[in-house]
């Protein structure tokens, strides 16, 4: 159990710091994210409902989190091998693996139900989900050095059988996030790129940044403004003119942080 109020209050940090960053109150956050945890697409736990989910390399977690100094398991869900991501999206949760995009449902309760496997080759797999449309990127790397650079373009609109739409070749892509009509790609140490997709299933390339790296992103909905992770530290940025981004604020990575 300590082991778990560890984690717990990890997450909860987290949390604090996206929060401050952003420079919002609670009942601002609550408001944005409808119920929904607020977290980058490669992360390993979000809140959802009033219950947090953890991911591990082949399991899911239900954590009852009513009383914070208290939380319970309520659930493990055995998944598979190579798990990596977690993104919630309306009632269901998407899971990145190396092999493929896990969805299950919680539309009968907080335990996730099961629903599909929509499969890829083996590749580290962040995802996010707007409008029945899946994103999913696909690349190279250390753990995952055999797949294919790429993003493919998931239709998830029969959640039981998702259907791939179309594929965008890409440098070496990580994380993404989106934000009403437009879809941010981390590219690592290349930068990230913008794409429209006020057309969800046809992104279209719009700009392309290549001299901040990133890794992962959170797009702050209702503000043009994104949350950057990278090899340097976390940056946020000002996209309200998306040609002409600017920098709000950093925080540096050093050998001591």
């Amino acid at each position: 159990m300590k082991s778990l109020y560890k984690i717990f209050s990890i997450c909860f940090l987290f949390s604090l710091v996206l929060i401050t960053s952003c420079g919002e109150s609670f009942d601002d956050i609550s408001d944005d994210f409808g119920g929904e945890g607020k977290g980058g697409s490669t992360a390993r736990f979000t809140f959802l409902k009033g219950y947090l989910y953890i991911v591990d390399e082949t399991s899911l977690k239900t954590i009852d989190i009513s009383q914070p100094d208290n939380p319970q398991v309520l659930s493990t869900v055995n998944v598979g091998p190579g798990i990596e991501t977690i993104f919630p999206y309306e009632n269901f949760l998407f899971l990145g693996s190396q092999t493929g995009m896990y969805i299950y449902s919680l539309e009968n309760g907080p335990t996730p139900t099961y629903l599909s496997l929509f499969e890829h080759s083996y590749a580290c797999d962040p995802v996010v989900v707007a409008n029945n449309i899946a994103y999913v990127t696909l690349r190279s790397g250390t753990a995952c050095a055999t797949g294919p650079d790429r993003m493919e373009v998931v239709d998830v609109t029969n959640l039981s059988n998702p259907s791939l739409i179309t594929t965008i070749e890409m440098i070496n892509p990580h994380g993404l996030a989106v934000n009403d009509t437009l879809l941010f790609v981390g590219e690592g140490e290349f930068g990230f790129k913008v794409f429209n997709i006020k057309n969800r299933r046809d992104p279209v390339e719009i700009a392309y940044y290549d001299s901040i790296p990133a890794n992962d992103m959170i797009s702050i909905n209702g503000r043009r403004e994104l949350i950057i992770t990278g090899e340097k530290g976390i940056f946020q940025y000002n996209y309200a003119d998306i040609d002409s981004i600017y920098q709000m604020s950093q925080i540096v990575a050093t050998n001591e942080n």
